[in-house]
């Protein structure tokens, strides 16, 4: 997780294989071509919240198991 949607931005915590993330936000960073998804991460093995901040959209949901899909590219 990072504090801003940026691969450069400052790390807040990391986020683990199985642990729940409950997301709410997209942002699309134009130069990197990347979605970014704004949650909060709760550790799966002591249910302790991590935090919250932004991370890759596909590593928030590598198995495309949330029902919303990820929106279209802004123009």
């Amino acid at each position: 997780m990072r504090k801003a949607p940026s691969k450069t931005s400052t790390v807040l915590g990391i986020g683990y294989r199985r642990d729940k993330v409950v997301y709410d936000q997209w942002v699309y960073k134009k130069a990197e071509k990347t979605w970014y998804t704004r949650g909060t991460v709760t550790r799966k093995s002591d249910g302790k919240k991590i935090g919250r901040g932004y991370m890759i959209y596909n590593c928030a949901n590598p198995y495309k198991t949330n029902p919303a899909p990820k929106p279209s590219i802004p123009k």
